[in-house]
């Protein structure tokens, strides 16, 4: 072989060594510049819970109605960190009930960086319980799990009695996303619930007013009418509470209830959790 092709071969070797001894540490460099560059996520020992005035639910004040709770969590740590998606809540009630709050999915999630001392917020919705105990409970705690942890911090429970949604189709308990905007209503379904409203349509059997607890609004009125119509020919009947009655094919429970001034009637849909029609003298 010539001393031509040998050199050549030499040459090109010494290329190669040459340019991978470069790459080696550069390499190096770009991953710990990427390593660095990642902020971590905020973990729950470094973040401080409280509650905020910037809710519509007010302290130990049941409504009957749906409510807002918002949650602040601060970055008590000496390093930003950052945070993305929906907390898990659950709300206890030591030795007796739990309600486990579900996700919206409508609400858009996106990436908060937390600087020391800085904060961001969540927001939990849930129907307060207010004329009907054996349909709630009164939380004493609530267990957060922050984004992308699995440990939890504990905020005590400040706004009374809650209505038990976790059966519900349409639950109207549920928590949106960090960062997040969170509208009472305008959500359907997936974990979310419209607006919970003691609705007033008018009045039927006997005289007697009826009311709708219900998240269709007016629209549930003529419905209303059919169960109250349909309980009152049972009580005209001298059938005693409790009576089962039918309409459009749905099942509702009827008994009647200790108000706090007088006694009223009650009919409960066995279709839709939260659903109720009153009569009222």
């Amino acid at each position: 072989m010539s001393s031509y092709g040998r050199t050549r071969r030499i040459t090109r070797t010494t290329a190669l060594a040459a340019a991978a001894a470069v790459a080696a540490p550069m390499a190096l460099l770009a991953a710990a510049g990427n390593a660095s560059a990642a902020t971590p996520t905020c973990r729950t020992d470094q973040l401080k819970a409280s509650w905020t005035d910037k809710g519509t639910a007010k302290s130990d004040s049941p409504t009957g109605e749906q409510e807002m709770a918002v949650v602040e969590l601060k970055n008590s740590g000496s390093e930003t960190c950052t945070l993305k998606g929906q907390p898990g809540v659950t709300l206890t009630q030591k030795g007796q009930d739990s309600e486990t709050l579900r996700e919206s999915s409508k609400s858009k999630e996106k990436l908060v960086s937390l600087d020391p001392g800085k904060s961001t917020t969540f927001t939990l919705v849930f129907l307060s319980e207010k004329d009907e105990p054996k349909q709630g409970f009164t939380p004493e705690t609530a267990v957060v799990t922050p984004p992308g942890n699995k440990d939890t911090v504990d905020l005590p429970w400040k706004w009374g009695p809650v209505t038990k949604q976790e059966s519900a189709t349409h639950p109207g308990n549920w928590v949106g996303p960090v960062g997040a905007s969170v509208q009472l209503s305008g959500e359907e379904g997936g974990g979310k619930s419209a607006a919970t409203k003691n609705v007033d349509c008018g009045t039927g059997w006997h005289g007697l007013s009826v009311r709708a607890v219900t998240t269709h609004g007016k629209g549930a009125c003529p419905t209303a009418h059919k169960v109250t119509d349909a309980y009152g020919k049972a009580l005209d009947a001298k059938t005693k509470p409790p009576v089962t009655v039918t309409v459009n094919g749905a099942a509702w429970k009827c008994d009647e209830k200790q108000g706090k001034v007088n006694p009223y009637q009650e009919c409960v849909s066995t279709k839709e959790q939260g659903e109720k029609v009153h009569l009222l003298s």
